[in-house]
């Protein structure tokens, strides 16, 4: 289902017309609704635990790549890494572990098949947000590498060593955002799968735009409700994957 059928029906429940450019004749363009569907789905990526949570992130690399930027993704829980002789899985460390065990710069390392990963700081404090990769010697000349001058809020980052030595692919497992409604052909997990729970969702956020204190409590115990039943498909198929693993 494409987010203007959804649309439709939030409208249509919600009795919120204005929502839409002219639901009169049946035209369903955002003009409005898309704020409150986004706010919603937002809020199901937040709270339910589903089977479609996870997705990949695949990139090559080339020599001398250290570290990998992700977009939209919120979690990493593996990291994997492709080559000629097959692939395998990276193990986890701390950004401090790699520190005391590499050594710095990461370009001056030698190069070789990476074997460790660790989450990646990638943002400046507020007072040198403004910094970019033109200026930013102005104020430090060290300890770069691991930075994205400029808007970083949407990404996550893998730092990995060592350094690569040849060609690889790099893939991300992790948990992504849903992306936002800005076209009436969108679909996400939520506008395929449960395009109801997304309405109620919606809902619950329109309540609270509207400090609809009733209205939102009524609406929250309908989706918690609804998202104990999501989570129990998502722990049964985490036991099925373990059953399978030990038998």
């Amino acid at each position: 289902m494409t987010v203007i059928a959804v649309r439709e029906r939030f409208v249509l429940e919600t009795g919120r017309h204005s929502l839409v450019t002219n639901f009169s004749t049946g035209d369903f363009t955002d003009k409005g609704a898309n704020r409150f569907l986004n706010d919603g789905q937002r809020f199901l990526d937040r709270k339910a635990s589903y089977l479609k949570e996870n997705s990949k992130y695949i990139k090559d690399l080339t020599v001398g790549d250290y570290k990998l930027e992700v977009p939209y993704c919120d979690v990493i829980k593996e990291v994997w890494l492709a080559g000629s002789e097959g692939s395998k899985r990276l193990d986890l460390k701390t950004d401090t572990w790699i520190r005391e065990n590499f050594g710095r710069p990461y370009a001056s390392i030698l190069n070789g098949t990476p074997q460790y990963w660790a989450p990646m700081t990638m943002g400046l404090s507020r007072s040198q947000r403004a910094l970019t990769s033109s200026d930013y010697t102005d104020e430090f000349t060290q300890d770069f590498e691991e930075i994205k001058f400029g808007d970083h809020w949407a990404y996550n980052g893998v730092l990995f060593m060592a350094p690569t030595d040849t060609a690889y692919t790099m893939t991300v497992v992790g948990r992504f955002k849903s992306q936002d409604f800005t076209t009436d052909t969108d679909k996400t997990y939520w506008t395929e799968v449960h395009p109801d729970l997304l309405v109620l969702a919606a809902m619950y956020s329109m309540e609270r735009f509207y400090r609809n204190t009733q209205g939102q409590q009524d609406l929250m115990l309908s989706l918690l409700e609804a998202i104990k039943d999501i989570d129990k498909d998502s722990v049964e198929q985490e036991s099925t994957d373990a059953d399978q693993m030990e038998g």
